[in-house]
């Protein structure tokens, strides 16, 4: 694939500059709330908003992000376990971000692409994560309906912020207003 071609399945110029802005703000996300990055807002964000191949470059970049922070700057285990929970993590918020694009190619407006494709996201990014846990140790509480919940909210919390900045990088020119996309364009 050319460079030009890549461009255009990331949304040009400016869908690089917007992957890597995420990607700082999933720098941010992770030092502020380390293994609690909203993943299903950035899924939501990244599947409502570009073409799929920059949909899942941008989700990637942003785990990559989350985890050299946790790894390099957090100090996060290195253990088996630890690295398989941060892989499992990325899984999680890819599916999240196919289902996301799902969502969206089926939808009848943008209103209900952004509504079911969070909702989405969400239920499936926890979906995995809880999967997980048959293969993987965790603890009681992480998955108690407290803690869901105060997951949701920060992915809510995060998905509100991140259409404020994709509406101002949209104002300032670095993106171009949202367009249908014809079937099947990957």
């Amino acid at each position: 694939m050319g460079s030009a071609q890549l461009q255009t399945r990331i949304g040009g110029l400016g869908g690089a500059a917007w992957i890597a802005f995420i990607a700082a703000v999933s720098v941010a996300f992770s030092m502020a709330l380390a293994c609690a990055i909203p993943f299903a807002a950035i899924a939501t964000i990244a599947g409502t908003r570009m073409p799929v191949v920059g949909a899942i470059v941008l989700t990637g970049a942003a785990w990559l992000a989350n985890q050299l922070v946790g790894y390099l700057i957090l100090g996060y285990p290195i253990t088996w376990d630890s690295l398989a929970w941060g892989a499992m993590i990325g899984i999680s918020a890819l599916a999240a971000t196919g289902v996301v694009v799902a969502v969206k190619n089926g939808a009848p407006s943008t209103f209900a692409a952004l509504t079911g494709g969070f909702v989405a996201a969400f239920a499936t990014y926890e979906a995995v994560l809880y999967g997980a846990t048959a293969f993987l140790p965790s603890g009681d509480a992480a998955f108690s309906f407290a803690v869901v919940i105060g997951i949701a909210w920060t992915n809510i919390l995060a998905l509100t912020g991140l259409l404020v900045l994709h509406r101002l990088a949209i104002a300032i020119g670095l993106l171009a207003p949202l367009r249908p996309q014809p079937a099947g364009y990957a």
